[in-house]
């Protein structure tokens, strides 16, 4: 008797996978799925029972028939037929009297399975991380890791906890028949129901995103299907610089739920989530570590940290917490100017922005201001401070066409600077100044409220020059009449002075003593630093000299070789060990007639040595070192902050090459390809490829073909390839360059831009009959959908380097398998056009181009196309015909129009 629900008793004859093939009497065979020996509410959740260990060959089995093939019922009392019947072992039905339907309802479909169904599943294969289970023959569904367990041991080692043929109780989480994907969960069927605000579930690491916008991290995938991402600061309790480099992906992490997902999303829903030790683990935070949810929380003059979510014109925009973002204005950046264009690379999304001051807060908006100034408010410049007249200094902010803007220095003040204000004269204009060029002098002309106009013209100043001047003048008056021995008047020396340089002068003749013998030349005991340093700035340079060699004034003048030559200032005394150890090569200077340098002049080159010094400082304290580095040392310190910029690398090799060293800069290219991190790879390839350059032009063939080797193991080796070819094209070595080209050709023969570079480079070296050849190897390389871009560039190639006729033979052909192509018409055109036409002949062929275009508007395209054949053709005429040919293009326009309306 076979029908539904028959009891049968089957011979065991293999189990082959998940099933059990038995055998009866009478030609009946049958098959029973390892899902069909266990009931499904003896199965507890997480718990698997293994079923087939009792099922032996040869051995009975009681079983009822679940389904019968339709052919098997069609074909009933026929002879010698053998019926294949599905049968079933559970015990629930194996009861007498059960209704048919019972047994259809077990027998497990794809239009049976419903999202939320309860269903029993064997363990078929662990495969690449996922377990694959099977609820009917030839009907699987996956489990991944985290809905296999919570156990993160379990996780990490599936093989080991899940053998096949293991049966566990299933949930199903999504159904597709159409596309032959089911989704399972062997931890109930509340999985998601654990995903509410605070629980602490397992999550895994999908993707580490970059940070922009909205500051999210990196997305999680979480138990039940669900998805979930982490906000940038909510990755770490410390503020750690590059914080999404230590993630590490397709890794379990234990997660905290700020915000359960909306249930109204459906699929789309994301959970927010949080790997903070704090939130998952209860970890203390520190101070500094807590993350201001509101603005209120925050206060004026704080110290505050976050990661950049976004830079552009307006400023930089930087996450304090998940739901808080500041901005940091553009003039709040730094004391320097910075242009506008550069604050996205300055200050990339993630980076780490430490301590920066809260300047600003609007807790009704939310909105929070801060500033990366070193400087308080109270230490900066303010309007307020500024009157007119005052001088002062800044750097130029901006260069429009009608005045610079200029920030002066300590201050967030800006000020215009007319163009009449510029200069007294046309040698200096606005073109002579760029954005972050030093203004020494300003003068403040004009203020009204918040704005100020400066002035920077040399005649601005001409005042204050003259009375510097003046003062120059009248100490150069009271040295002269000090030589000649008039009396000094009382305006330049006051009766106070006098005696103050009196008794300077008395205190030094008494530490000196007296020569031994008057006529010859004598040293003097050297006089201290705080006395020289005592000096009035009235006495006369000769004065000084002669007050250190230990004479007094009155000396100074009575004793001829304590005497001055008055037109060079010369002294023949001297003055301190420094004059003493240049005694020597001072004599050698007058044996050789050099003139020994003066006081003053001596002087004057401390002076100027000294303001070299303070420039060099300067130039340091402002970071002159970042824009325009000159030394080693200057590289060094930039490499600090940007050694992930190729640029920086490149100009310290090219430093060093400058220098004539060779091997330093070999040295600096290998620091710059192993310091580069994989995360730039942009950055690592740009400095790869200025390493081969280097070597390629001054190293050897067998050093260069080493680092190839070595830089196309490290990066994309086409690009690798096409950068070497260039080098040798670029250093005049065709042979080499056709060479790689073959080599990238062969090896990357699906890449239509390296086939488009070997032609090129063919056609440029005039290797019309070589690039003629390549073109068929080409096109057999390449699929279909690249050839009418890769032929349009080898006509156009023929075009300008080669032959026009051939260049058009290769347009018409390419043109007659895609007529409806208006892009390549538009590019036959034009490669018509300038081959017809000066400077590409003497006398332009207007018949010939004309008769291109009144082909191209007799064909029979769309009216949107045809409009731009007939608008190129009186662009043409306009151009090269006269009123009668271009009536001519419009009547012919107007027809075409006519014909479309009819």
């Amino acid at each position: 008797r076979k029908e539904v629900g028959a009891p049968v008793k089957m011979t065991v004859q293999s189990i082959r996978g998940l099933d059990i093939i038995c055998s009866a009497k009478g030609g009946i065979r049958g098959h029973v799925h390892v899902t069909q020996l266990v009931d499904i509410d003896s199965l507890e959740a997480g718990k698997g029972l293994e079923p087939l260990e009792k099922i032996e060959t040869k051995s009975m089995i009681d079983a009822r028939i679940m389904q019968v093939p339709k052919s098997s019922e069609s074909t009933e009392g026929a002879k010698n037929k053998i019926t294949h019947l599905e049968l079933t072992s559970r015990p629930s039905l194996m009861k007498d009297g059960l209704p048919a339907s019972d047994y259809e309802a077990a027998a497990v479909r794809w239009k049976t399975i419903k999202k939320g169904a309860q269903v029993a599943a064997a363990v078929a294969e662990v495969r690449k991380g996922i377990l694959w289970m099977e609820v009917a023959p030839g009907l699987r569904g996956r489990v991944v890791p985290l809905d296999a367990s919570t156990d993160l041991t379990v996780l990490n080692s599936l093989p080991e906890h899940y053998q096949v043929g293991q049966v566990y109780k299933a949930h199903v989480l999504h159904s597709s028949s159409a596309k032959k994907q089911l989704d399972l969960s062997l931890l109930g069927a509340d999985s998601t129901s654990v995903l509410c605000k605070g629980a602490k579930v397992l999550a895994r690491l999908e993707k580490v995103e970059g940070v922009t916008g909205k500051g999210v991290a990196a997305f999680f995938q979480l138990p039940g299907r669900a998805r979930g991402f982490v906000h940038i600061t909510e990755l770490f309790d410390f503020w750690a610089q590059h914080p999404r480099k230590r993630l590490q992906p397709k890794t379990f992490y234990e997660v905290s739920v700020l915000t359960p997902a909306d249930p109204d999303a459906g699929d789309n829903a994301r959970v927010e989530l949080s790997i903070r030790a704090s939130a998952v683990f209860g970890r203390n935070q520190a101070a500094e570590e807590k993350r201001p949810m509101k603005a209120d929380e925050l206060q004026v003059g704080q110290k505050v940290s976050g990661y950049v979510v976004n830079a552009n014109d307006k400023g930089v925009f930087v996450a304090l917490s998940r739901t808080l973002t500041g901005r940091i204005r553009l003039k709040a950046l730094s004391e320097r100017v910075i242009q506008r264009d550069a604050v996205a690379k300055l200050h990339p999304p993630g980076e780490l922005i430490k301590d920066a001051t809260v300047v600003e807060i609007d807790a009704e908006s939310g909105r929070v201001e801060l500033s990366l100034r070193k400087g308080g408010d109270g230490d900066r410049l303010t309007i307020e401070q500024i009157s007119v007249g005052d001088i002062v200094t800044g750097r130029v902010k901006k260069v429009e066409k009608y005045g610079l803007f200029v920030r002066l220095d300590g201050s967030s003040v800006d000020g215009l600077v007319h163009i009449s204000e510029v200069s007294d004269n046309a040698s200096v204009s606005l073109d002579s100044y760029k954005v972050g060029d030093r203004i020494q002098r300003a003068k403040v002309l004009k203020m009204e409220g918040t704005k100020v106009w400066f002035g920077i013209k040399p005649s601005l100043f001409d005042g204050e020059m003259e009375d510097e001047e003046d003062e120059d003048d009248e100490d150069e008056d009271v040295e002269m009449e000090a030589v000649e021995g008039k009396p000094k008047s009382k305006t330049q020396n006051t009766p106070e002075k006098t005696k103050k340089s009196a008794a300077k002068k008395s205190a030094k003749a008494e530490e000196t003593e007296e020569p031994a013998a008057s006529g010859k030349k004598r040293k003097c005991a050297p006089v201290p630093l705080e006395k020289l340093g005592a000096d009035s700035d009235d006495e006369a340079p000769w004065q000084r000299a002669a007050a250190v060699a230990g004479l007094t004034g009155k000396q100074a003048s009575a004793d001829g070789e304590a005497s001055f030559v008055f037109a060079d200032f010369k002294a023949s005394v001297e003055s301190s060990d420094e004059d003493e150890g240049q005694d020597d090569e001072d004599d050698e200077d007058d044996k050789a007639g050099k003139s020994k340098l003066s006081k003053r002049q001596k002087k004057a080159a401390k002076a100027t040595a000294a303001d070299d010094v303070r420039k060099r400082e300067v130039e340091v304290a402002e970071g002159r070192f970042a824009n325009d580095p000159r030394s080693v040392e200057d590289f060094e310190r930039l490499l600090l902050t940007e050694g992930d910029t190729s640029i920086v690398w490149i100009r310290y090799m090219a430093f060093h090459l400058k220098m004539s060293d060779l091997e330093k800069a070999r040295q600096v290219a290998e620091r710059a390809v192993k310091h580069v991190g994989f995360s730039e790879a942009q950055e690592r390839f740009n400095a790869w490829v200025a390493y081969m350059n280097l070597e390629c032009t001054f190293g050897t063939e067998e050093t260069a073909d080493a680092l190839f080797k070595r830089a196309a193991a490290h990066n994309d080796a086409r690009q690798v390839h096409m950068q070497l070819a260039r080098i040798h094209e670029r250093n005049k070595k065709p042979e080499l360059a056709t060479k790689v080209y073959d080599t990238v050709c062969k090896k990357f023969a699906q890449s239509k831009s390296v086939w488009l570079a070997f032609l090129t480079f063919l056609y440029q070296q005039g290797d019309l009959e070589g690039a003629r050849k390549t073109l068929p190897k080409c096109l057999a390389a390449l699929p279909r959908i690249k050839h009418p871009e890769v032929v349009s560039r080898a006509a156009l190639l023929e075009y300008n380097h080669g032959a026009a006729e051939r260049g058009r033979s290769i347009f018409e052909g390419l043109l007659d398998s895609y007529p409806k192509r208006t892009d390549l018409w538009s590019v036959y055109m034009d490669a018509h056009i300038k081959a017809h036409t000066p400077p590409k002949v003497t006398e332009p062929d207007l018949k010939e181009v004309r008769s291109l275009m009144e082909r191209c508007c007799t064909l029979s395209l769309k009216a949107v196309k045809m409009r731009f054949f007939f608008k190129r053709w009186l662009d043409f005429e306009k151009h090269w015909g006269d009123e009668e040919s271009q009536e001519q293009v419009r009547a012919k326009a107007r027809a075409f129009v006519e014909s479309q309306a009819s």
